[in-house]
C-alpha cells in the first residue's frame, strides 16, 4: 500500500472537475450548503469512486478527489469499527455524504455546553456544518461504509478534545494535510499537547 494516494489526473478527475463547474463554484469561501451539494453529486456519480475506494481493517483509508484554492473534497472508505474521535476542522466548514453503509456521529459546536448529540448517517443522506463543529464520527456498522467529504477552505489544522462534564477540552493540535493525520504515512508538521 501506498500512502495517501491521489487520484490521477484522468477520466475520474475530469468528471470530479464536470461536476464542480456544473454547481458554479462561489466567489470566496464554498458554505456548507454549497459543499453538501458537491458531495451529493459526487455520492451520485458512483462510476467516479466506486472502483477506487479501500476499506482497510486496521485504519480508515482516505484519498483526495480534488483540490482548489478555497475548497477539497475527499473519499473515505470506513471498516466496522473506525472513527475519528472527538475533532473541529481548524476553522473550516464541510459536509459529508454517505455514498454507501451509514455513520454515526457525536457532535456539537465550540460554543455549546452539555451532552453531545447523536446523529446517523445513512447511504444518500448528507451532513453539513460550519466553522464551530466538533464531532466524532463513526461506523458503528454491520458493514462497511463510504462518504464524500468536502472542506472550506481545505484543512490545515484539527484540534481533537476530550469531552467531560459536559464541556470540551482540547487535548491535542495537530497541523494537518488531509482528513485524517497519521493515517497511511500522513505526517502532521506539529503536534501540540494541551
Amino acid at each position: 500500500m501506498s500512502d495517501v494516494l491521489t487520484l490521477p489526473t484522468s477520466a475520474t478527475s475530469a468528471g470530479v472537475r464536470a461536476i464542480v463547474q456544473a454547481l458554479t463554484v462561489p466567489r470566496g469561501l464554498p458554505g456548507p450548503s454549497w459543499l453538501g451539494r458537491l458531495t451529493q453529486r459526487l455520492t451520485a456519480s458512483p462510476d467516479l469512486w466506486r472502483l477506487r475506494v479501500h476499506h482497510d481493517r486496521l485504519q480508515r483509508w482516505y484519498a483526495q478527489l480534488h483540490v482548489e484554492d478555497t475548497f477539497e473534497v475527499w473519499l473515505l472508505g470506513w471498516d466496522v469499527g473506525q472513527d475519528t474521535e472527538l475533532h473541529d476542522h481548524g476553522g473550516s466548514s464541510g459536509a459529508f455524504t454517505v455514498c454507501e453503509g451509514e455513520l454515526t456521529e457525536l457532535h456539537t459546536t465550540h460554543h455549546r455546553l452539555g451532552r453531545l448529540r447523536q446523529a446517523t448517517t445513512g447511504a444518500g443522506a448528507s451532513r453539513r456544518f460550519g466553522p464551530a463543529y466538533v464531532h466524532d464520527l463513526r461506523n458503528a456498522g454491520p458493514g462497511r461504509a463510504t462518504s464524500i467529504h468536502a472542506y472550506a477552505p481545505p484543512l490545515s489544522s484539527m484540534t481533537f478534545f476530550d469531552h467531560t462534564q459536559g464541556a470540551l477540552r482540547p487535548s491535542t493540535v495537530l497541523d494537518v494535510g488531509g482528513p485524517d493525520p497519521g493515517v497511511r504515512g500522513e505526517r502532521p508538521t506539529a503536534i501540540k499537547s494541551l
